[in-house]
């Protein structure tokens, strides 16, 4: 008898992440394009064998780290990356004949956990025009129907850079008293340095959940880590689903590490924000449309040159996302130090004079 699979599995594009031959600069995916703190290196230096040996126990990094965010583990909870705490908050209220509300073009792994659990997912476009997105809330408020679970929203939002007001999403969860608000902040450090999101928020609003991660400004992407904030009446709900050892050792102590480095993640911050107000200035000297963007990075509007943009900035050695699944001629561009954009600079004026 051969195994049986799930509808919704069946029917689950796949998601291929295009890893493979990232050999040059990483203007990518949207890393730190610095490395990592070297305290969260020294931290990981720090672990012996012992300790490696032993199941995770996390519970002091937790503290530390939802301190450095202004909360305690009464209202923060440590996942695998952001993505572990996207797929635990699907689990807790999706299944299906329910439904997903997600603003598109956004995050893929939206779409992709709503699916897994059968839900449907109903996409709201943005509004666009052709300096900025923007988040059309009233198109929100018309998709939400009596099936309604979750509204996934990325603020700064992956793929377009912009960032939809607090003061807009909060109302929004304010109005949907029933469905959870999901605010994905993964780029928020990059806003600016007294940027506070939604955080202070999610403490009195209970069905608002804000998301964290340290794969971009603290450059711990190969370890895995974020954090889910959630109002301490939902986040037992939150832990009791989540499974216990989804966090290691090692990515806890390095989070721990780098959110006490203060000076070197407002320093890389500058960098990048220096990095693409100079990158937006070289999209404008060469006539190439752009959406402005909060994040760390530009999506821009190669038209139909944008294959000979991503192409050619291989070939130099600079790696960039091509979002023409999202936007035809759509070019998605990481700013890092402003060296490096200095560089990538230099080969776009190259390649667009011909």
């Amino acid at each position: 008898m051969p195994v049986q699979i799930r509808e919704a599995i069946i029917a689950l594009p796949a998601y291929p992440p295009p890893i493979a031959g990232r050999t040059g600069l990483r203007l990518d995916f949207n890393e730190n394009t610095s490395g990592c703190s070297p305290s969260a290196l020294r931290a990981l230096a720090g672990i012996d064998g012992e300790t490696v040996a032993r199941y995770p126990d996390v519970a002091t990094a937790e503290m530390a780290i939802a301190a450095a965010y202004g909360h305690s583990p009464a209202s923060a909870l440590l996942t695998n990356g952001v993505d572990d705490a996207l797929l635990l908050l699907a689990l807790t209220v999706l299944e299906p004949g329910t439904e997903a509300i997600i603003p598109e073009p956004g995050f893929a792994m939206y779409r992709f956990y709503a699916a897994q659990l059968g839900a449907r997912v109903v996409a709201v476009p943005f509004r666009r025009s052709p300096r900025e997105f923007v988040t059309d809330c009233a198109a929100l408020d018309r998709a939400v129907t009596p099936r309604t679970r979750i509204i996934f929203i990325a603020s700064p939002n992956n793929p377009t850079g912009h960032l939809t007001p607090a003061a807009d999403l909060l109302a929004l969860a304010q109005r949907w008293p029933d469905i959870l608000i999901c605010v994905d902040e993964a780029y928020a450090e990059f806003v600016a340095d007294d940027a506070t999101g939604l955080l202070p928020c999610v403490l009195r609003q209970p069905n608002l959940v804000v998301t964290r991660t340290f794969s971009k400004a603290y450059g711990l992407a190969g370890a895995r880590l974020g954090c889910l904030f959630a109002h301490p009446d939902l986040l037992p709900v939150l832990r009791k689903a989540h499974s216990p050892y989804s966090v290691s050792t090692l990515a806890a102590a390095c989070g721990a590490a780098a959110v006490d480095d203060k000076a070197w993640v407002r320093a890389y911050r500058r960098e990048v924000i220096a990095s693409r107000a100079l990158l937006q200035t070289t999209l404008d000297e060469l006539a190439i449309p752009y959406w402005c963007s909060a994040a760390n990075f530009v999506l821009c509007n190669a038209g139909t040159r944008a294959r000979e943009l991503t192409a050619g900035l291989r070939a130099r050695g600079v790696l960039v996302r091509d979002r023409g699944g999202d936007i035809a001629g759509a070019v998605r561009i990481t700013c890092g130090r402003v060296s490096q954009t200095e560089s990538a600079c230099a080969a776009i004026k190259e390649i667009w004079h011909g």
